[in-house]
């Protein structure tokens, strides 16, 4: 009978590996623990769940402020497409008008009207410019103008000079004195 049950053991152990014992080591034993640990565990477990409320209100807050941020960019593209849509209705409009058709201001912003209005004319530009130039040549000429004047009356003041000199030297009762 030995012979047989030690024949059944060896077949058994081949086929799987022999069964262990739980070990009770692990397994909570209150006898083991302190009273003030078990207190602590308590305290440890409501800051846990005060830090987990607190976690769910502080993802709750960043979810609404990120669905505030999808509405605005929502607005912000729908926004656009209108303004493109109307600007490519008016454009399609004025291809399609005469070309000397003035162009609507409605789709525009206030900025932008600002900014056609304050583009400058050109041929009021060329104009200016033509007046300036003119009356740059003008003044050039007028400036070497009084340069010539001015020469022609110090010399003519010069001439004067000479001639006084010379009456008052020739007509003089007075001898020049001579070294």
């Amino acid at each position: 009978m030995e012979n047989s049950i030690s024949e059944n053991e060896i077949q058994q152990s081949f086929r799987s590996p022999p069964r262990r014992r739980r070990s009770t080591f692990f397994e909570r034993r209150e006898s083991m623990a302190p009273q003030a640990l078990t207190e602590n565990l308590e305290t440890i477990s409501c800051k846990k769940d005060s830090l987990e409320s607190l976690r769910t209100q502080n993802l709750n807050s960043y979810y609404e402020k990120l669905l505030l941020e999808k509405d605005q960019w929502k607005k912000e593209v729908n926004d656009r497409r209108n303004k493109y849509h109307d600007l490519r209705q008016q454009f399609q409009i004025t291809v399609k008008a005469p070309s000397r058709s003035i162009m609507s201001y409605s789709a525009l912003s206030n900025d932008d009207i600002e900014f056609l209005k304050a583009k400058p004319n050109l041929s009021k530009l060329i104009e200016a410019q033509q007046k300036l130039h003119k009356s740059v040549k003008e003044v050039m000429a007028l400036v070497h103008r009084t340069q010539e004047l001015d020469d022609i009356v110090l010399r003519n003041s010069e001439e004067k000079v000479t001639q006084i000199t010379e009456y008052i030297l020739e007509n003089s009762t007075v001898e020049p004195l001579s070294h």
